[in-house]
């Protein structure tokens, strides 16, 4: 064993011992040879130069090379960016395809150049450019923006163009006609299809708005629309039933000026509405407000403290009944009214309103056909009374004490209420009911104490003229009202 190991560095020595020896080939050459000098041809290939290797690899590196572009054109240069296609096949950079000044770019053979990008390409074209941007159909096919579609004063807009554009439009549309304008809206019924925002379907002036193709439109809808016609419209409210079917807004349903809505047709509208009506009565009307107690007997509503007429009210003693008041109270003066407009000033502060449906002028509303739609109200209802009456307005001041709303308690026309019996029924309010009287009527509000003990609901459901509505007929439709409409008849039916 130790023999063995003995051997092996021998051997070691002698194979680095030969290796040191072939200091140089010739020398080699010589040796196995014996002693014959090398031939001149095996010289040339031993005396090779390095340098010349390494430069032909340098050349081969250099053949591989892919390098980033940049295909532009400036001014009046003839570029010819046909040769450029086959460089830009595979890239994934950003490149800055763009045209400035009079620039004759074609971009019809940048077809095969863009196939397989993966950046954002800026392709734009400034100044008197001939680019195809017929390529470009393909390029917007998959957008989803918020467009604008809109015509003002006298333009002719073809919107049966853009049926296929906003086909899966995801975004809030301002669609709207302004001015003499031939907007086709007949083309907008499948653009809005699947819409949730809160559209403003409006009819101002003289314009020719078929609110008929609405009707698919607004079948979903969840917002609070503001359906009103001002001026000499004509607005098909019929085609408006099943839109309104389950909006859970607080819509204004309101007609200004000589219009003819046929309000009979709003019997199915207002079937699924929790709003908060306006129960009052204008005029010389025959209501038995006697009727109502049981009506209004878990009422907690917010009243309306305003004055029509030649009234005198202290508004300056209001000012303590409105410090701590959460609701939104109508706070206005019609006519020749005393009031001190001044004192309003902190109340209307922080106001953000309810709205108020009514039909005003000598309009054709059906107030009878009214009965089923108001079934499961649960209102807040304006107790008030307009004329010369004679109001204690300095009793008012103590049931204010502990209000948090803005009670309307006024009087109109000539009638007899004795406010002073008020102290009790306003003691625990919450609400601001609107319960009022105009005209010569016979109220009898001492009956009311009991009826508004505990009011939660605002109903404000008037009748303004010489209408006949039977308000015995209402004891059940007011039973759980819980929404807020204001449903009132102006002029003389």
């Amino acid at each position: 064993m130790r023999t063995a190991l003995a051997l092996l560095p021998l051997m070691l020595f002698l194979f680095v011992a030969i290796v040191e020896s072939r200091n140089d080939l010739r020398e080699y050459w010589k040796l196995v040879m014996k002693n014959q000098d090398m031939p001149e041809e095996i010289q040339g290939l031993l005396n090779a130069n390095i340098k010349s290797n390494l430069n032909t690899q340098e050349k081969a590196f250099k053949e591989d090379l892919e390098s980033r572009p940049n295909i532009s054109a400036y001014e009046n240069d003839g570029t010819n960016t046909k040769e450029n296609s086959k460089d830009v096949k595979d890239f994934e950079p950003r490149p800055n395809i763009s045209a400035y000044g009079d620039n004759d770019i074609e971009n019809k053979e940048k077809k095969g150049t863009v196939k397989d990008f993966e950046p954002r390409p800026n392709i734009s074209a400034y100044g008197d450019n001939a680019i195809d941007v017929k390529e470009k159909k393909k390029v917007v096919k998959d957008f989803e923006p918020r467009p604008n579609i809109s015509a003002y004063e006298d333009n002719v807009v073809d919107v049966k163009k853009k049926k296929g554009v906003t086909k899966d439009f995801e975004p809030r549309p301002n669609i709207s006609a302004y001015g003499e304008n031939d907007s086709d809206v007949k083309q907008k019924k499948q653009t809005i299809n699947d819409f949730e925002p809160r559209p403003n379907i409006s009819a101002y002036g003289e314009n020719d708005i078929d609110v008929n193709e609405k009707k698919a439109a607004a079948k979903d809808f969840e917002p609070r629309p503001n359906i009103s016609a001002y001026g000499d419209d004509v607005i098909d409210v019929k085609e408006k039933k099943k839109a309104v079917k389950d909006f859970e807004p607080r819509p204004s349903i309101s007609a200004c000026g000589d219009n003819v809505i046929d309000v009979k047709k709003k019997k199915g509208v207002t079937e699924d509405f929790e709003p908060r009506p306006n129960i009052s009565t204008y005029g010389e009307n025959d209501i038995d407000v006697k009727e109502k107690k049981q009506a209004t007997n878990g009422f907690k509503p917010r009243p309306n403290i305003s004055a029509y007429g030649k009234n005198d009210i202290d508004v300056h003693e209001k000012k303590a009944a409105g410090k701590d008041f959460e609701p939104r109270p109508n706070i206005s003066a019609y006519g020749d009214n005393a009031i001190d407009a001044k004192e309003k000033r902190g109340a209307t502060n922080d106001f953000e309103p309810r709205p108020n449906i009514s039909a005003y002028g000598d309009n054709d509303i059906d107030v009878n056909k009214k009965e089923g739609a108001i079934k499961d109200f649960e209102p807040r209802p304006n107790i008030s009374a307009y004329g010369e009456n004679d109001i204690n307005d300095n009793e008012t001041k103590k049931p204010v004490e502990d209000f948090e709303p803005r009670p309307n308690i006024s009087a109109y026309g000539d009638n007899d209420i004795d406010d002073r019996k008020k102290n009790n029924v306003i003691s625990d309010f919450e609400p601001r009911p609107n319960i009022s009287a105009y005209g010569n009527n016979d109220i009898d509000t001492k009956e009311k104490e009991k009826a508004a003990k505990d009011f939660e609901p605002r109903p404000n459901i008037s009748a303004y003229g010489n209408n006949d509505i039977d308000t015995k007929e209402k004891e059940k439709a007011a039973k759980d009202f819980e929404p807020r409409p204001n449903i009132s008849a102006y002029g003389e039916k």
